[in-house]
């Protein structure tokens, strides 16, 4: 089934794959509507509702009750002015406890009086446009959602009329379809429409509400509101289906120049839209597929709420762009701070790609390669990122870091080179693509040679800094949380994701070497090192390791079992078992998670939800999904304590309500503290099992 949210009153991103937008709801009383190049909620309001004979209108709480643009007072002095709240119509909102709200994996659901509200926006799996035809292509990656709005007038015994409008809107598009379409647009870059209908008129005036329920109006093309007015019998039920779409005609991007790649498979918003109509039926088809994944799992209500939650951020941070010579380049950004293809997120979201379209995890790879790569002192690294907002960095330096800091915004040199191999690794194995991998086998022994040269003591742990960072210290991903987590030299969360580099790169080479070379020995002679140094920092009187192996640091952390989500789907399962080769790290770091895992450590002492630190309230959403993958898939530890995802979703939809699927939390309250309106929390698609993320 979908997953039922008690609480309505939270920001959802439906995002249009590769598009790089959005329709952003959810948020009672607030902006709605359609973003495009962003992920913030507009301020402009969605209305949809119906008025059912003489009374009085009912709509979702989708508006603001805001004016936008001019309204007929700009135009002369004695034009009537509305009441204060806005709306010459008295409309009434339905109150929240007349609301069902609920989420799925290809949208979500709304349900009120006699109105149903849907939003299709994931339809699955995204082929390699490089290998499709171009009809295909025009399927896959076309920018647009559907809306499925319902009517029940079965009790009804006089007419009802039905209202689907926006405000920000521009023209009717009657006027440039011959015909073909009824509905509105704003300018060339968004728009939404159905087929013409005796059921149903384009409305268009100062208030979309009240030329809806008010009469028939003529068109009022200087006005900023505007929708679709549906006409249902007394004594009958309707279903209409309306597609919206988006449209970012010629190039997108500076420093590398890019368009949108679906505006080579369309010539304007209305090619859209009429595409959309065209193939309603197989995309709502391919929406009943995908929810199906979720409706037979076994998974909690919270858990599908999570992942669908997730879902529809990520694809509201994913941007397919293609180059001016002819090259796709996939970009995912991120979130509210808008950078591009940062590269400590993409091997979060590697599984979630390597479901749904692994070509895409290949190009960010590749895209690395050529653009992120950079040599310093010890070697070959990887900036952090490729850019913001649409403006790409130069060769090998990102938008993000910078020398002299020893915490945000400092360099992750190391990080970023095990997130690159790591990423690699997972692509090989989880695709199959050998010949690939092959095609790597330089880049992989440079990074297994830059990995080693970090290591100044033989110990499998980083403890050199990147002389880019000059007078400051390389950090880790967890850049905003204190040492215990921020600090990459001798770092417990960073040493075991070495081991697991080591480990997967051995067995990577290997594989495609077809015996063992001098470099998987050197890798496997590596990952025993790391293993040793780790197991034996363990402090057996109190059952833990430190987070930092120096200063005598007492932190205590979840992620130090991070690294043991990789081996499995590489092709070394056994290292990550107990009686494997690496049996005493496992077992010491499950002693580990068993001491941590405590009210007042690493549970908040207030909500009972995972801290990643016993020294800092800032947790992270998409690491403690993939850190309740490891405990409960990896080590076995599945009880009361992993049993926190009540808790983990009630942050999104109260404490962070305001930014859909947010990162960073406050462990205590789930008060968004960063990385809002993110694409990372894809990692709980582990929840569904590791054969799930083999296509």
């Amino acid at each position: 089934m979908e997953a039922l949210t008690s609480t309505i009153d939270f920001y959802s991103q439906h995002g249009i794959w590769g598009a790089y937008a959005s329709l952003v709801l959810g948020r009672v009383g607030r902006g709605a509507g359609v973003v495009i190049g962003d992920v913030r909620p507009p301020e402009t309001g969605l209305f949809v509702g119906y008025r059912a004979g003489g009374e009085e209108p009912r709509l979702l709480p989708f508006s603001s009750d805001r004016r936008f643009g001019l309204g007929a007072a700009a135009y002369h002095d004695d034009a009537p002015r509305p009441r204060d709240d806005g709306i010459l119509w008295s409309s009434t909102n339905f109150g929240p406890d007349e609301i069902e709200r609920r989420l799925s994996l290809s949208g979500e659901t709304w349900r009120a009086g006699s109105l149903s509200f849907r939003v299709v926006s994931f339809f699955g799996e995204v082929p390699d446009p490089g290998i499709v035809t171009r009809a295909s292509a025009r399927s896959a990656c076309r920018p647009s959602l559907l809306v499925r709005l319902g009517f029940d007038n079965t009790a009804g015994k006089s007419p009802m009329t039905g209202l689907f409008g926006m405000q920000g809107i521009s023209r009717p598009l009657s006027d440039s379809s011959e015909g073909s379409l009824l509905g509105m647009a704003a300018d060339s870059a968004f728009g939404f429409a159905v087929r013409p209908s005796t059921e149903i008129e384009e409305v268009m005036d100062w208030s979309v509400v009240d030329a809806a329920f008010d009469g028939d109006r003529p068109l009022r093309r200087l006005a900023s509101e505007g929708g679709l007015r549906f006409r249902i019998g007394a004594g009958r039920k309707a279903e209409f289906t309306i597609a919206l779409g988006v449209f970012r005609d010629g190039i997108i991007t500076s420093g590398r120049r890019a368009h949108a790649y679906y505006s080579c498979l369309f010539k304007d918003i209305e090619d859209v839209l009429e595409s959309a109509l065209d193939e309603e039926a197989e995309s709502l088809f391919r929406a009943e597929r995908l929810d199906s994944i979720l409706e037979t799992s076994t998974l909690s209500e919270d858990r599908r709420f999570l992942i669908a939650h997730a879902a529809h951020s990520y694809s509201a941070n994913t941007e397919l762009l293609l180059s001016e010579t002819g090259e796709p380049i996939f970009v995912v950004n991120e979130g509210e701070y808008r950078m591009m293809n940062t590269l400590d997120l993409t091997i979060d979201q590697a599984f979630w790609e390597a479901r749904f379209s692994p070509w895409t995890l290949r190009n960010e790879l590749e895209s690395f390669e050529a653009n992120s790569a950079y040599e310093d002192s010890l070697g070959l690294a990887f900036a952090h990122d490729q850019g913001v907002g649409d403006c790409f960095t130069p060769k090998g330096r990102s938008a993000y870091e910078i020398p002299g800091l020893t915490d945000c915004f400092s360099f992750m040199s190391y990080e970023e080179t095990l997130n690159w191999t790591i990423s690699a690794c997972l692509y090989a194995n989880l695709s199959g693509d050998w010949d690939w991998a092959r095609g790597r086998r330089k880049r992989l022994a440079a990074c297994l040679a830059s990995l080693e040269a970090r290591d100044a003591n033989g110990d499998g742990v980083m403890d050199r800094d990147s002389d880019r960072c000059e007078s400051g210290a390389e950090i880790t991903t967890y850049d905003s949380l204190d040492i215990s987590l921020g600090q990459a030299r001798n770092n417990l969360y960073l040493a075991v994701k070495a081991w697991s580099a080591f480990v997967c790169l051995g067995a990577l080479l290997q594989r495609i070497d077809g015996r063992e070379t001098q470099e998987a020995r050197t890798a496997a002679a590596a990952a025993k090192a790391a293993a040793l140094t780790v197991t034996a920092r363990m402090i057996d009187s109190e059952g833990f390791i430190p987070a930092v192996f120096e200063s005598e640091n007492r932190s205590r952390i979840i992620p130090a079992i991070e690294g043991l989500a990789y081996p499995g789907f590489c092709g070394a399962p056994e290292a990550a078992s107990p009686e494997g080769p690496y049996g005493e790290l496992v077992r010491a770091l499950k002693r580990h998670l068993d001491t941590v895992l405590a009210p007042g450590i690493c549970l908040d002492a207030v909500s009972g939800g995972w801290k990643l630190s016993s020294t800092s309230r800032n947790t992270w959403l998409s690491k403690i999904f993939l850190n309740e993958y490891v405990a409960e898939q990896v080590l076995g530890i599945s009880d009361e304590r992993t049993a926190r995802d009540s808790v983990h979703a009630a942050w999104l939809k109260s404490g962070s309500a305001d930014f859909a699927a947010t990162d960073q939390v406050d462990s205590s309250t789930g008060k968004d503290l960063g990385s809002r309106l993110y694409p990372r929390l894809v990692t709980s698609i582990l929840w569904l099992g590791p054969h799930f993320c083999h296509k």
